[in-house]
């Protein structure tokens, strides 16, 4: 790895996640789980809830950084 990502600001960096092909993949995974387990209840399932959550807001927060960060 190389010393460039190391210098790197942490918006910087969060604002390469808008990009990433896999990160994009995950997004919509996510999204679709919200959609199709909007009724279910149970453990697993409000976990899974939580981090389709997380994984939304920190896209958000990237967008920012990456429209709004210079």
């Amino acid at each position: 790895m190389t010393d460039k990502f190391m210098e790197m600001s942490i918006p910087e960096l969060s604002s390469k996640l808008v990009v990433a092909p896999l990160y994009i993949i995950n997004l919509i995974m996510c999204i679709g789980y919200l959609i199709v387990l909007r009724k279910e209840k149970g453990c697993f399932v409000f976990i899974g809830k939580i981090y389709s959550f997380i994984i939304i807001v920190n896209y958000i927060v990237a967008l920012y950084f990456r429209f709004f960060y210079s």
